[in-house]
């Protein structure tokens, strides 16, 4: 399962604690209360961190989102596929967290001595380069000249290139982090001295041979410096050995549903993959087929209903079609493996087997009624507003007039803009691109913010000032705040961590 990052679902519960019956606006029908409106802005761009009163500048925002997502609902893009299936795989998403809650991290118990074990893990500090093929053969053999010669260094700068820089393929970092990003890794140099190198390590893109080059260890110095480290200690033991239970129920599950991938239904979908991802020239050379022959002639893989009915996996007593495949995957879009064309077709198998994972772990969790929590309705709620306001702002841009007639007055009206270094004016022709995207720019907040003051008249919106002044004293203005994204890699459907307010924003200042 390795659902999610520990961090976000504890910082997500922190902000949230105690507020979600304060209100702080409404808009419409619709509350933002205290809960929505810190976690949103926690997790939010930095730009309203920058201003003088910074909470409210982020309601602001998210009112407009609001009652944008008001009039999205009122022109039945909730009915769309687009905002129906994101807010579909959302829903099992936050569900699936429910049941990891429950049936993972709540079974997860630390004793002092692991604890104490980790604090010292998370002392030693190691440093670790690597050399990468994914021939096996290969692998012996570098492995066996650098037993007889010790040519690790000369074999690891051949490999560097133009794309791969020796940051890609070194890491620095504690031994107890490393446990956490690799367990198999971890075992492997838990093994080694400083100094050595590894033989040679199977995983499933290839084989990688590592140098652990040195290990140094930091001394605890204050009362202060060893509780951060316990707390670290604690937090990456948790995800550690929820990581391990995860894996452990996930193969359970799997085992008792013993799923089989249909080899005519995988060619299919590894065509229709090739067909979308790689270029005409890779297609040929891994011999992968862009059309399949029917009794009316060669037919494209895309296009072919019968082709993507075609069935992909069965599991228990169901099975899926490579069209559920493609529309699982549509949302997802996740990176496949495309080194190779033996990368490339485990990635498609293990992205087949990730889909599986994703249908049965959802199963699970609606049969015990997650779906159906407070919480996993309200996250799901939010994220739904989210894409109606995408859904409603995208159409609104849409009318915007950028005809060559307006971004040739527009160009005109701002031609002393465009000089080159030498102080003179560049010829429209030559920046057309650059003109349509500042008239697009210089445009957009007109259009958005007129629509936006027509839609408060038709949508009441109420601000409590006293809740509001009461949560700003708590937050105050960052000069140097910067711009993070938080994550969650895992799950169903990976995605950002909150639904916050757009950082298109920003052009509205």
């Amino acid at each position: 399962m390795k659902y999610c990052c520990i961090v976000i679902l504890m910082s997500l519960q922190l902000f949230a604690s105690d507020q979600d019956s304060l209100i702080v606006a409404t808009v419409g029908t619709h509350a933002i209360t205290a809960g929505d409106l810190t976690t949103s802005y926690e997790f939010g761009p930095a730009f309203v961190k920058r201003t003088t009163d910074p909470l409210r500048e982020h309601l602001k925002y998210m009112v407009y989102e609001y009652l944008l997502a008001l009039e999205g609902e009122k022109n039945g893009l909730d009915e769309t596929d687009f905002v129906k299936s994101r807010v579909q795989g959302l829903q099992e998403d936050y569900a699936v967290e429910e049941l990891y809650k429950q049936e993972i991290l709540s079974k997860v118990t630390l004793s002092k001595d692991t604890v104490e074990m980790d604090i010292a893990a998370a002392k030693k500090n190691i440093s670790l380069r690597w050399i990468y093929t994914d021939s096996k053969r290969q692998a012996v053999t570098m492995y066996n000249m650098i037993s007889s010669t010790g040519v690790f260094d000369s074999l690891f700068t051949q490999q560097l290139s133009a794309s791969i820089h020796p940051g890609d393929r070194s890491y620095e970092t504690t031994l107890l982090k490393l446990e956490r990003d690799n367990q198999d890794l971890a075992a492997t140099v838990k093994t080694m001295h400083p100094g050595t190198v590894s033989k040679p390590i199977q995983v499933h893109d290839g084989y990688y041979i590592i140098s652990f080059d040195s290990l140094t260890e930091n001394p605890i110095t204050t009362q202060t410096e060893y509780a951060e480290l316990r707390n670290q200690a604690v937090e990456i033991r948790t995800k550690i050995e929820a990581d391990n239970l995860a894996d452990a129920y996930i193969k359970n599950v799997m085992e008792q549903n013993y799923p089989v991938i249909k080899a005519d239904g995988f060619n299919i979908l590894r065509a229709y993959l090739a067909d979308k991802g790689l270029s005409h020239d890779t297609k040929i050379q891994w011999e992968i087929p862009s059309t399949f022959m029917t009794e009316a002639g060669p037919q494209p893989i895309s296009s072919s209903e019968k082709y993507l009915s075609h069935i992909l996996v069965t599991y228990g007593k169901r099975s899926l079609q490579v069209r559920d495949f493609a529309d699982w995957y549509d949302i997802r879009q996740f990176q496949l493996d495309t080194r190779s064309e033996k990368a490339f077709s485990s990635s498609v198998r293990r992205s087949i087997w990730k889909m599986v994972q994703d249908k049965l772990l959802s199963q699970q969790a609606y049969a015990r009624g997650f779906d159906r929590l407070k919480s996993t309705r309200h996250e799901t709620e939010l994220w739904k507003r989210k894409m109606l306001y995408l859904g409603e702002r995208s159409a609104l841009l849409r009318t915007m007039d950028l005809s060559d007639s307006v971004t040739r007055s527009f160009y005109k009206e701002h031609s002393k803009s465009y000089v080159d270094a030498n102080g003179t004016i560049k010829k429209y022709k030559d920046i057309k691109n650059e003109v349509k995207q500042d008239c697009f720019y210089s445009l957009e907040p007109v259009i958005i913010l007129k629509k936006i003051e027509a839609l408060k008249k038709k949508y009441p919106v109420v601000i409590h000032d006293s809740v509001l002044t009461t949560l700003s004293m708590k937050v105050r203005q960052d000069p140097h705040a910067i711009d993070a994204v938080f994550y969650k890699p895992g799950g169903t459907f990976p995605h950002v961590a909150f639904p916050t307010i757009d950082e298109a924003w920003i052009r509205f200042r």
